[in-house]
């Protein structure tokens, strides 16, 4: 077992993958060296470090381009909700209006209607005093024929 393959089962617990040792295979033989030189362990392990950086930075801007656009999306969907509350809003208060509005006009209905029943009223008993004074003989109340 070579100082690569030892240390990759100790760093990352499993073997080699082929394209791994093709890797460490074409380092080496860009140095003139062997796979079990620490030099070629060395460069093999800053290549893997600066893959990963780059696909992690990769997957972030992939995240962040994503979180940009649906954030978009969701302004445009605000915005559009606000519009339509306002307006909604603005029905409402116009229903509620209209409804104060007929409440006191019911209200001034019924307080007229009260006011002419008592009137009525009034006007009836006068009415039957007076009939009642016509069937009893008397005068009408202040008429007085010299009493």
């Amino acid at each position: 077992m070579t100082n690569l393959e030892r240390f990759y089962r100790s760093v990352h617990g499993r073997d080699l993958q082929p394209w791994e040792r093709q890797l460490a295979v074409r380092i080496a033989a860009a140095l003139n060296t062997t796979t079990n030189d620490d030099f070629v362990v060395h460069l093999l392990l800053v290549y893997m470090s600066t893959n990963s950086i780059t696909n992690m930075y990769n997957e972030l801007v992939a995240a962040r381009n994503t979180l940009a656009e649906d954030n978009r999306d969701l302004i445009q969907t605000v915005t559009k909700d606000l519009r339509r509350n306002k307006l909604l809003t603005y029905g409402l208060i116009g229903a509620v209006a209209l409804a104060v509005i007929a409440g006191a006009w019911t209200l001034a209905t019924v307080v007229s209607l009260s006011n002419g029943a008592a009137a009525n009223e009034a006007r009836l008993a006068a009415a039957v005093e007076t009939c009642e004074q016509r069937n009893t003989g008397r005068p009408p109340r202040g008429l007085d024929l010299g009493r």
